[in-house]
């Protein structure tokens, strides 16, 4: 396992981070917290660009390493790229760091999508990833409907739209993401399907943006991980230091 991400932790550059997520707090640094461990329950995140949730059967402690590992994730890959590049690029990033960090892949494969693999009528983007999650055998039901309540509510709360679209929106370009974490045969697991739009306007958000009168090309990763626990305890403190020093505006809670 190549831990390069943590070996160059103290090079990281900060000097083309997008969207800038601490403009919004000019000389002064948000202290960093936790999305999850608020329930005893399943929960649900903002976590840059990826709604993710997490089973009830996950440990508190396995909250904080998931939440710690996506959010690292998320800051060292908006560290390696800039907004001229395009999300693949960033999400490559994002997936290298993931892979250094503790967590080992055990699938990752990318395919074109198609409006004729649908199963219902969709008015927007994000009805175009529910779809597609209620059809994807990667997941179980309760990852499932988890994973289709969060992006219900989230797309209901506009507050949240703006910090969403933040990550997510590049002019005629976006990502949506989504992932789960559980805890299956007593090992942590990750699950992620990753929603990539290359449209023929610019798209205000993918979370109500109407795809009648949008032509697009979508593509899917479907990624899934599992932790090797003993890299992750090796590794926290230095990330979670790092996180502190250096962590923006990357995490918003949804209440489901």
């Amino acid at each position: 396992m190549d831990h390069s991400a943590i070996r160059n932790l103290p090079e990281l550059d900060h000097t083309h981070c997008w969207p800038s997520p601490e403009e919004s707090l000019p000389g002064s640094r948000r202290p960093r917290g936790y999305p999850f461990g608020w329930s005893i329950g399943p929960e649900a995140a903002i976590i840059g660009g990826t709604v993710s949730s997490v089973l009830g059967n996950l440990s508190e402690q396995n909250k904080r390493d998931v939440a710690n590992s996506l959010e690292y994730a998320t800051h060292v890959a908006h560290q390696k790229t800039s907004e001229d590049e395009g999300f693949e690029r960033f999400w490559e990033e994002y997936m290298n760091c993931l892979f250094s960090i503790g967590w080992e892949r055990t699938r990752n494969e990318w395919s074109n999508l198609s409006l004729e693999d649908t199963t219902s009528d969709m008015e927007t983007f994000c009805d175009y990833v529910i779809d597609n999650i209620r059809n994807d055998p990667l997941y179980t039901q309760d990852e499932k409907d988890l994973i289709i309540r969060a992006l219900e509510v989230l797309r209901s709360q506009t507050d949240k739209h703006e910090f969403f679209r933040r990550f997510t929106v590049r002019k005629s370009f976006g990502v949506l993401g989504v992932s789960t974490a559980l805890v299956e045969d007593d090992v942590l697991k990750l699950r992620f399907s990753a929603f990539m739009f290359s449209c023929d306007a610019e798209v205000e958000d993918y979370l109500t943006t109407s795809i009648a009168h949008i032509r697009f090309d979508a593509k899917k990763g479907v990624i899934a991980a599992r932790a090797d626990q003993g890299i992750i305890d090796l590794y926290r403190a230095q990330i979670e230091e790092e996180l502190e020093q250096a962590s923006g505006d990357y995490i918003h809670r949804i209440d489901i």
